[in-house]
């Protein structure tokens, strides 16, 4: 039976990438495009209905304006998010004592066990919803918003190939 260790201590660099990575995975996610899109056409719908009585001309002027500017303003949202994120994220892992410790993760055909000074878990693959691979960092999602992670600096040659594998083998969605 294959298993692949890695052991890493987790820095502050490392749960920027853990949130970066969840951020981006959520905006291209379909639920996330889907309430853009209602709000963006919601908001165009207001714009229509306030200004109709003015003409379909105006409406249709104020309607695309409106589009512009609501588009443009999700944009400037979403790049204020990106752009405070290290700066919540050191701040958080300041504060999450668990992770300043020697973790351990262990990979095999049954799933996944992460040990350190605080914590023992093992986890079977069946409870992982989805994984995903960003560039800095491999997670393995308990659910949306909680994911085990262990940096791409963590593995030595093959081994994040391997664990891919792995994960791939036990049917565990990628996204």
């Amino acid at each position: 039976m294959m298993m692949i260790e890695v052991a890493f201590t987790p820095t502050p660099d490392d749960y920027v990438a853990v949130q970066r990575a969840m951020f981006a995975r959520q905006l291209r996610s379909r639920r996330v495009t889907i309430r853009l899109a209602l709000l963006v056409a919601a908001a165009i719908a207001v714009v229509v209905l306030v200004t109709l009585p003015a003409g379909v001309g105006v409406a249709l002027r104020a309607a695309t304006g409106g589009l512009g500017g609501g588009l443009i303003g999700v944009a400037v949202l979403l790049a204020i998010t990106w752009w405070l994120l290290p700066r919540r994220s050191r701040r958080l892992f300041a504060q999450q004592r668990t992770l300043h410790h020697e973790h351990r993760t262990t990979f095999d055909a049954e799933g996944m066990r992460q040990v350190s000074v605080r914590a023992d878990v093992q986890i079977p693959w069946s409870d992982f919803p989805y994984w995903h691979l960003g560039r800095d960092v491999l997670l393995l999602y308990s659910n949306d918003y909680l994911a085990y992670f262990v940096p791409r600096r963590a593995f030595a040659g093959d081994q994040l190939e391997a664990t891919v594998a792995l994960i791939a083998a036990a049917g565990v969605e990628r996204r």
